[in-house]
């Protein structure tokens, strides 16, 4: 298979090398009408034309054996006086030929020179006017017609620099005076190969005229077609999705390729431009090194995953050295390397484009083209090298075999085009029948989930509506709630069509009075948790007084999470603000960030659908560029104008307008906004089976878990508690952040449930002010969120959140998750306690043994001090057993009847070492931890006062105060320093000592249940001060 292929490849190279070969022999046969058919040859210096009429499109070539002087610049009619004859001996050269058979072959001379001299005979009846076509005469030229300068160079300044040069071609018209016409051409070199290189022609004006401007033209002709390609490939590589490295190769190919035509032949160029013989060798020779190096680099782009990288490097680095070479090297030794450096370029490029292409033939579609198109190179610099070594031949400019290679290259490029447009196309159809199959999807399932969902509406609408048999009060604000519930989850159902009807221009938005503050404060609370560590500062400037706006509430959050996040992607540090001000009937609302800012040229795209500005940022962050998009929109559908304005380097602002609520302006000025109780109020008038919800706790099924509801809708604290009411939890129900940080300063809750959006507090920033507090074990917190993409649940989290339920709530998933944190706060609760009474159960061994020892001594010598000794020690060890230990509190005077006892033993052991002050104020009535005092004393005497030899002074002061019971244990003894106050709380694996175990016990207990832990003030060497404080009953 693989040969048969190859004989194929084979074949149709062979029969394109003969078609190409067949067009330049019809061509030279085309140029045949433009000679005569018996072109009478020079013979003996004489042309004998007598008899033959000079054709208007026919030419003849002066080819044959001409007179040459060697040496000598023959003058006009020089030749007519024998006293004027040269002394140098005639020569009958052939013509065209180089003159190195006539110098001496042992010459060194750097300056050749002589005179070619014709006679052509006429008629004598001739008188039109004929011309002359020089083509080629090295390096200089002076044509003479009968005694007149007719063209060329003036013999005067030859003579004068006999280095001058004038290789461009060149014609000439004369008018014959007789039947003889004597042409002398001087000509000079500095080399040995100089001379009449290239036939000269003879003719009439008209005809000479003919064959130039066929020749210029079709020159003229092929640098247009070179150019416009090079044009639209230079257009195509920058305009492009993706510019090609193989579009810029091909552009300069074709500029280098249009100045070799330049220069070649009838040297369009340098009619042009006046350039020196030197820079016309270099310019010559770069422009064929030019075509010869982006040759490969062209056919390299197109197939990169060929094996002989490393000889196109070799070759590129081998085209710029021989740049170098020309540049730098005086043309005489150009000339003489081009024989071999240049004719190694031109061959390499072919061979090596060749096997290349061969290599890519199975793997890349239509790389013919390219190949056909090297190979037509390839021929027409085997005629170029072919015919410039045949002195005999000349004809005018052959343009087809450079046409025929550009259009191969040509068709690759625009068939690659098509065939990725056809791809794009066949690709956009396939989206566009899968983006439908989406789009049907979402309205199939919105409308399998609507149809059983108006089933339910429908059943509870007929029970509601049946007056023979009408539900009672309970079941019926019940069954309104479930009403409610799910007409919500209808529109939820609705916005599964949100992108479908977004892109048909069919959403439906919901507008209603909605309090721009809550959304604005919780949309920033989400916002804060995604700046990732970034120094950036997020607030706004909207009070709780400024009116509503109608809006849709979920498009509003949706708007304004989308041009925040935005803000913080594009900005590293500063400033966030978000402000409001009234326009008219219109709300305008800022967004302004000091970020990075965006270009005006990026501006003017960002809103456009999976347009991002071009960035760093943007490139690590990623995204897709819906957001702005999807902004204008949205904001467009609520009547409003989103708009941007950016300086690079200072910042953004996005502004957009939605409509006020109606008359709110008056609304406000009149009676100021209260936003918690407008809202219950609006809610209690429109949904009037929803009982309204007071400032006070609402206590259901008397003792038990107490849980804290924060939300500052109606009808969702009712749902809530109708689906916990029947756990015999304890809920208080509040209708804003404030009310809840409230409750918590002065009551005890085992859990917080909290809506995320709320005014003034959001649910985020109420998690993270409880979590000052309270550890994530010692008070759970759950979120019900209406938002469940990733990053809003991870706000959560990041704040302190123990989970969070999506709202519409499931009262399966909400039972179970309340069940499973209230549990866990339990637990906690029991272990501290359990840490607790075992503390106090580790009696160390040394204080038994020295209490009894002390009880034994007392023995002999006071019976009676022995005898109270005995029973504060039995006191001590039947409180520090005792099972109250394990309860939350105890009473007061429970803890101080331990602490006493303890102090007792402690004062006989150590007599006057130990000095113990009482201040407690009278009639307290006060609950306290258990163990939460004795320690403290034990801590005192044993690292405090026991540690001075002379031993010191310990006070017990209780005091009552307005809202709270101080208690402080101050002692004079050694004090701390800081580091060791700091140590006091590390952990058990930290620190090993039951003291330190004891204080973190007393410290987490006192949190868990007043907000509020030990305070510990300490002075090395002045004594310690330990106090807690205790909030009165109400």
């Amino acid at each position: 298979m693989k040969l048969l292929k190859r004989k194929k490849w084979i074949l149709l190279i062979i029969t394109f090398l003969i078609a190409i070969t067949s067009i330049r022999l019809v061509w030279m046969n085309f140029l045949t009408k433009f000679d005569y058919d018996n072109n009478p040859p020079v013979v003996n210096g004489v042309l004998d034309l007598q008899g033959m009429k000079l054709s208007n499109n026919q030419t003849l070539t002066l080819n044959g054996e001409w007179e040459f002087y060697p040496s000598v610049f023959l003058k006009p009619n020089q030749l007519a006086s024998d006293s004027s004859k040269p002394k140098n001996k005639k020569l009958l050269l052939q013509t065209p030929n180089a003159w190195k058979h006539a110098f001496d072959k042992k010459s060194d001379s750097s300056n050749y020179f002589g005179t070619y001299r014709l006679r052509i005979l006429l008629d004598d009846n001739t008188t039109q006017t004929l011309g002359l076509r020089i083509e080629k005469v090295k390096e200089a030229s002076s044509v003479y017609v009968n005694g007149e300068h007719i063209g060329g160079i003036k013999q005067s300044e030859i003579e004068s620099n006999p280095h001058l040069t004038n290789y461009n071609p060149y014609s000439m018209k004369f008018k014959p005076n007789h039947n003889e016409i004597e042409i002398l051409i001087h000509a000079s070199s500095d080399r040995k190969d100089g001379g009449i290189i290239k036939p000269i022609r003879f003719g009439s004006i008209e005809a000479i005229n003919h064959r130039d401007i066929l020749s210029i033209g079709l020159q003229l002709f092929l640098c247009v077609v070179f150019f416009l390609h090079s044009l639209y490939a230079i257009i195509l590589y920058f305009i492009g999705p993706k510019p090609k490295k193989g579009l810029l190769y091909f552009s300069l190919l074709l500029i280098c390729a249009t100045f070799s035509v330049l220069v070649a032949d009838d040297k369009l160029l340098y009619r042009l431009f006046t350039i020196n013989f030197e820079w016309k060798i270099k310019i010559g020779y770069l422009t064929y090194i030019g075509v010869s190096a982006f040759i490969p680099s062209v056919i390299n782009s197109l197939y990169p995953n060929h094996p002989y990288k490393k000889i196109v490097r070799f070759f590129s680095l081998y085209c710029i050295l021989y740049s170098l070479f020309v540049l730098i090297a005086p043309s005489e030794y150009n000339m003489q390397a081009a024989k071999v450096l240049l004719s190694t370029a031109l061959v390499s490029s072919i061979f090596i484009s060749t096997i290349i292409l061969r290599k890519a033939i199975s793997k890349i579609s239509d790389i013919i083209f390219p190949l056909l198109g090297c190979i037509s190179i390839g021929v027409n610099l085997i005629w170029v090298m072919v015919i410039s070594r045949l002195s005999f031949v000349g004809m005018p400019h052959y343009p087809f075999d450079l046409m025929i290679a550009i259009l191969a290259f040509t068709i690759f490029w625009f068939k690659r085009f098509f065939r990725v447009s056809a791809e794009a196309n066949e690709l956009a159809e396939r989206l566009q029948i899968e983006d439908k199959r989406k789009d049907e999807f979402l309205i199939n399932t919105s409308h399998e989930l609507r149809n059983p969902l108006h089933g339910i509406i429908n059943i509870i609408q007929a029970i509601l509506d049946d007056q023979g048999d009408p539900p009672n009060k309970n079941h019926s604000e019940r069954l309104h709630i479930l009403l409610n519930v799910s007409n919500r989850m209808s529109l939820m159902l609705n916005d599964l069509l949100d992108v479908t009807r977004l892109k048909e221009k069919m959403i439906r938005l919901h507008p209603k009075k909605v309090q721009l503050q809550a959304v604005v404060t919780g949309v920033l609370d989400m916002a804060r948790l995604m700046v990732e560590g970034k120094p950036i500062y997020l607030h706004h400037t909207i009070d709780d007084t400024f009116p509503p706006v109608k809006a849709d509430e979920k498009r509003l959050i949706q708007i304004l999470f989308n041009l925040i996040h935005n803000a913080v992607k594009f900005t590293d540090e500063g400033t966030i603000t978000i402000r409001a001000s009234i326009i008219n009937s219109m709300v305008k609302i800022e967004v302004e960030d000091t970020g990075i800012g965006i270009s005006e040229k990026e501006l003017n795209r960002v809103f456009l659908p999976y347009q991002q500005a071009d960035t760093n940022e943007i490139r690590e962050s990623g995204g897709f560029g819906l957001g702005l998009s999807l902004c204008k929109q949205l904001v467009e559908l609520h009547g409003g104008i989103l708009s941007a304005q950016s300086t690079k380097g200072k910042g953004s602002i996005f502004s957009f307008t939605i409509p006020l609520f109606d008359n709110s302006i008056e609304d406000v000025v009149k009676d100021p906004v209260t936003l918690h109780n407008e809202g219950i109020e609006q809610t209690a008038a429109s949904i009037n089976y929803v009982h309204q919800i007071s400032n006070t706790n609402r206590s259901i099924a008397g003792k038990g878990i107490k849980i804290l509801a924060v939300d500052d809708d109606v009808i969702n604290l009712n749902v809530l508690i109708q689906i916990l009411e029947s756990e015999k939890y304890e809920i208080t129900a509040v209708t804003s952040g404030t009310q809840a940080v409230a409750k918590l300063e002065h009551e005890q809750y085992d859990l917080v449930i909290s809506d995320v959006m709320m005014p003034t507090i959001s649910g985020y920033e109420l998690t993270r002010i409880i979590r000052e507090r309270y550890s994530i074990a010692e008070l759970p917190v759950l979120l019900l969120t209406a938002r469940t993409r990733a990053e809003d649940i991870l706000s959560g989290f990041q704040v302190g959140a123990n989970d969070y339920v999506r709202k519409p709530v499931d009262s399966m998933e909400l039972k179970a998750r309340v069940q499973a944190l209230t549990q866990i706060k339990i637990s906690i609760e029991e272990r501290l306690q359990m840490e607790s009474a075992w503390l106090q159960s580790q009696i160390q061994p040394h204080f038994l043994f020295n209490t009894l020892n002390s009880i034994a001594a007392l023995g002999m010598t006071d019976t009676v001090k022995m005898q109270l000794l005995l029973e504060e020690f039995s006191d001590y060890l039947r409180l520090s057993f005792d099972f109250k230990n394990s309860e939350p509190v105890v009473s007061l005077e429970h803890e101080l009847s331990l602490v006493r006892s303890y102090l007792y033993i402690e004062g006989e052991r150590f007599g006057d070492r130990l000095k113990i002050e009482w201040e407690i104020d009278d009639n307290i009535d006060l609950t306290i931890p258990p163990l939460s005092i004795q320690p403290l004393v034990e801590n005192a005497v044993k690292h405090g006062i026991l540690k001075r030899a002379s031993g010191g002074n310990i006070c017990i002061q209780i005091k009552e105060l307005a809202e709270y019971v101080e208690v402080s244990i101050i002692d004079d003894g050694i004090g701390m320093t800081e580091n060791n106050l700091e140590q006091l709380f590390i952990r058990r694996n930290q620190s090993n000592t039951n003291s330190g175990v004891a204080l973190q016990n007393i410290n987490r207990r006192l949190k868990q249940l007043y907000g509020k832990g030990l305070n510990i003030h300490s002075t090395p060497g002045n004594g310690t001060i330990v106090s807690f404080r205790i909030p009165n009953k109400e």
